[in-house]
């Protein structure tokens, strides 16, 4: 089976997209295209760690534009976002070189 029929035959099913530009999305496939392009009912943009930013209902999102699909949403795990571990890193180091 193609991805592109995999992914058609979930129609109606929960989905996580992820964008190239970092952006995340989850909602209902309604349908999709032979380009991969989808439109999301029920469609929630979510920051890195699973917070809800906007509830959009009825999404298009160009399939150019997408990064990867999970098909089942409820295994992804979401992280706390690079630049806040690091940034807390850097902190913790100028305090400990400030204490010495």
């Amino acid at each position: 089976m193609q991805p592109i029929e995999h992914l058609r035959n979930q129609s109606g099913k929960g989905v996580f997209v992820k964008l190239k530009d970092g952006s995340e999305y989850m909602g209902k496939l309604r349908m999709t295209d032979a380009a991969m392009n989808l439109v999301l009912d029920d469609a929630k943009e979510l920051t890195e760690t699973n917070k809800v930013v906007a509830q959009l209902g009825t999404v298009f999102i160009r399939g150019s534009n997408l990064l990867f699909v999970s098909l089942e949403p409820e295994k992804v795990t979401f992280f706390e976002p690079q630049q806040e571990q690091r940034g807390q890193a850097r902190e913790e180091d100028m305090n400990d070189s400030n204490s010495q």
